[in-house]
């Protein structure tokens, strides 16, 4: 990612959040989970950093989506975001990304990769289950404002090549 992008980024995600996230969330929640996410001040620290990626997806020279992920320990990989553009969505982009982050794992040692994902998220957790994710069980996050995320984690143990 660029910092050229970053306002590119951020009307994507807050396009993408407020058009599938209001089906297991209010509206209220997703714009105090919005609210400092995809500024300049939450992407610049993935810029040019060796344990965290943030990278755009682009189509015809278009942004159309991107992936988050941290390195959490030495053997692991946190997944916080893959999010691809209803327009562009049932091409196999998303399964790119998560390919991609599991190639950065590989690459930096992990062991495997984990993420949170709402249990009402039903489309992405079934294209996660593909792609090799297994459930390890559900937590539940208070965020403040008097909101919680009821999520399932979910982990991809990685095989040495």
């Amino acid at each position: 990612m660029r910092l050229a992008e970053i306002d590119d980024v951020a009307s994507l995600a807050k396009l993408i959040w407020r058009e599938h996230h209001t089906k297991f969330i209010t509206d209220a929640q997703i714009e105090y989970m919005l609210s400092g996410k995809y500024t300049l001040e939450d992407l610049q620290p993935f810029i040019g950093a060796s344990d965290r990626w943030f990278d755009v997806l682009r189509v015809d020279s278009v942004i159309c989506g991107f992936l988050r992920c941290i390195q959490t320990s030495s053997h692991q990989l946190k997944l916080s975001e893959v999010y691809i553009s209803r327009a562009q969505r049932g091409r196999g982009l998303g399964g790119l990304l998560l390919a991609r982050a599991e190639s950065l794992a590989k690459d930096i040692g992990c062991k495997s990769i984990f993420l949170y994902v709402n249990r009402r998220n039903d489309v992405p957790i079934a294209a996660y289950k593909r792609a090799g994710f297994a459930s390890k069980g559900e937590q539940v996050f208070d965020i403040g404002g008097g909101f919680v995320m009821e999520d399932f984690l979910m982990e991809k143990l990685l095989h040495e090549a």
